[in-house]
């Protein structure tokens, strides 16, 4: 099992939580983007992925509709699932024209100004999740948080607050744990469950917090991604041989 395996769940947790930071449940783009700084080697294109990536991340979520860029999150096991080199590539196509059909219905709500923002953020956003997925899968191994990147965390207090700095740290705490639990064999059954469970808790979290952003067309199209990805991963589940 690779050692980063569970690592990407982080960033679902870390998006969830900075939605219920502030009182108008705009996210913290320095806090999203913090995390990245405390494991960013020169050295490695993954982690200028990472950094990218949450880059990225820090300057169009704020403009996104907290749900619907809890909904973009699906994409990431729908990418574990569509480069899985031992997957049927039926079944790769069919949840791939899924997922492009739910996001292109969004991109067409959003240019008839039914959903917020502009058609490009949502693409913006999803690149981002792309990169931040290349990262995790090609990331070189265990790597501790670097002691100099505590310094961020003055300007974090200084600029958004005491939580969000605290949720920053936060975060990193949860990318070193999953790193390490990732370590530990008898835990590896868990990733796949985590892997389809995870991208649902923000979304639910901001519902809660903000249950006027859930319009029909958002839940449909986040319940029919969620749904592919589930028949998806059921129908991998066969014996290969009867490929």
């Amino acid at each position: 099992m690779r050692i980063s395996s569970l690592v990407w769940p982080a960033f679902v947790l870390a998006i969830g939580v900075a939605a219920g930071i502030s009182a108008d449940n705009a996210l913290h783009g320095l806090a999203i983007m913090a995390p990245a700084l405390f494991f960013f080697y020169p050295d490695t294109v993954a982690s200028w992925l990472l950094l990218l990536g949450m880059a990225v991340l820090a300057v169009s979520l704020p403009q996104l509709p907290a749900l619907l860029a809890a909904s973009t999150l699906l994409i990431l096991p729908a990418l574990s699932l569509w480069f899985n080199p031992d997957r049927h590539p039926h079944v790769k196509w069919l949840l791939g024209a899924v997922m492009l059909a739910i996001f292109a219905g969004m991109m067409a709500l959003q240019s008839e100004a039914k959903l917020g923002w502009a058609a490009w953020g949502l693409v913006l956003l999803l690149v981002a999740l792309g990169g931040l997925w290349l990262s995790v899968r090609y990331w070189p191994g265990y790597q501790p948080p670097r002691r100099g990147a505590w310094l961020v965390l003055p300007v974090l207090v200084a600029a958004v607050g005491w939580p969000s700095a605290l949720w920053s740290v936060a975060v990193v705490a949860i990318m070193g744990l999953l790193q390490w639990v990732a370590l530990t064999p008898h835990l590896a059954a868990s990733r796949h469950l985590a892997m389809h469970i995870l991208p649902c808790v923000p979304f639910l979290v901001i519902a809660w917090l903000v249950p006027s952003q859930l319009t029909m067309s958002l839940l449909v199209a986040w319940a029919t991604m969620l749904a592919a990805i589930w028949v998806g991963e059921y129908l991998l589940l066969d014996d290969p041989d009867d490929d």
